[in-house]
């Protein structure tokens, strides 16, 4: 508010000064213009009252700018910066400028990167429990998954699991759920078996293709768009922002609604520089935090209804299976759910399970 106040009544002082000077030289118009921007300035650092420290801190991400990733990342870096009054700065490296993905989580539980954006997927060699979010048809729609991510398990238990790994969860996000596309028609499961889809190097992802019935094909992401222009592999799974986000709808002929895993978006630091933070400065990260997500939540929807219409555009055919087609892969995904509860134990799956029984709620 008092910046606010501060701003109008510099507008106003400049105004006043230019009508009572009107004939004066353009010297005097840049006078009165640095007058009110001096006075601004002045209005908007009175507006910050706390001492949240001096702090210079780098966010890696391998995903582009376009992506939901980014945008609230930049938003959070924009209220941090505006509500420090400037004290705390967060430069954003897109794009794997500083490292690959591994590489990037690694120098972020060893502190030499502050801050990272990446997926849940991408933490399970640091945070094993990360590998909860692997099982398939585990949330029924978006509303549910959010309604989880925004739960005190997920902001507490979680946390505890990722602190136990040197990071600290600031928060939470998602680009809705992941897709299978493919060149092969695809009317029903019974169509996926034998088709080649490309995973991720993440032994729950194959698993559960290959119980399915499909060929699980480990690849890496940048030899992507080859192996499916070249039929090296017929398909691929990856959210709507992913697909259009790397122009797969060029290379694919069908995208098929699977939504088997949600692609959440973790943004995180290294928790032994958050636990060295002031309280009032760990406040602030946490408020800061709490808007970027909310604020994603709406960048994702926007991103997802544009990327369908991008699809469709590029002559592409949505497919949505059947309830008994989704019934067969709800339970084919138990392979997975037996992995994990083997790796992480029976009660980390059941406390998660229960967390997400609530979420329902």
């Amino acid at each position: 508010m008092k910046k606010t106040l501060a701003i109008l009544l510099a507008g106003t002082m400049a105004v006043s000064l230019t009508a009572c000077s009107s004939g004066s030289s353009s010297s005097s118009a840049s006078m009165t213009a640095a007058a009110a921007e001096t006075a601004a300035a002045e209005g908007a650092a009175e507006e910050v009252t706390e001492d949240y420290g001096d702090y210079s801190w780098s966010l890696a991400m391998t995903v582009a700018e376009t992506t939901t990733n980014y945008k609230m990342c930049e938003y959070f870096a924009d209220l941090v910066r505006e509500k420090s009054g400037g004290s705390i700065d967060i430069e954003l490296y897109p794009g794997g400028q500083l490292a690959n993905t591994t590489e990037q989580d690694e120098a972020c539980v060893a502190g030499s990167i502050e801050m990272v954006t990446g997926m849940t997927s991408d933490l399970t060699d640091f945070v094993k429990e990360m590998a909860l979010f692997d099982m398939p048809n585990v949330f029924d729609d978006i509303d549910h998954m959010r309604n989880f991510l925004e739960s005190d398990y997920a902001k507490n238990q979680i946390n505890e699991y990722c602190e136990a790994s040197g990071i600290h969860m600031i928060c939470f996000s998602d680009a809705g759920f992941r897709q299978l596309t493919t060149n092969v028609p695809t009317a029903s499961v019974a169509d996926l078996a034998g088709q080649k889809i490309r995973v991720m190097t993440n032994k729950y992802h194959i698993a559960y293709w290959n119980e399915i019935g499909a060929s699980a094909v480990p690849m890496q992401f940048n030899e992507l768009f080859m192996g499916l222009q070249q039929g090296t592999v017929d398909g691929q799974e990856n959210p709507y922002m992913n697909i259009v986000g790397n122009n797969l709808q060029e290379v694919q002929k069908y995208v098929v609604e699977t939504n088997h895993v949600g692609h959440i978006i973790v943004f995180f630091m290294n928790n032994d520089l958050y636990q060295s933070l002031p309280d009032n400065t760990k406040a602030l990260i946490d408020e800061c935090a709490a808007e970027a997500s909310e604020y994603a939540k709406g960048v994702a929807n926007e991103s997802i209804d544009a990327d369908k219409q991008t699809v469709l555009d590029a002559g592409c055919e949505i497919v949505e299976f059947s309830e008994d087609d989704l019934a067969f892969l709800r339970e084919k995904a138990q392979v997975v759910y037996d992995m994990v509860e083997e790796d992480l134990g029976a009660d980390v799956v059941k406390g998660f399970q229960d967390a997400v029984e609530a979420a329902r709620q």
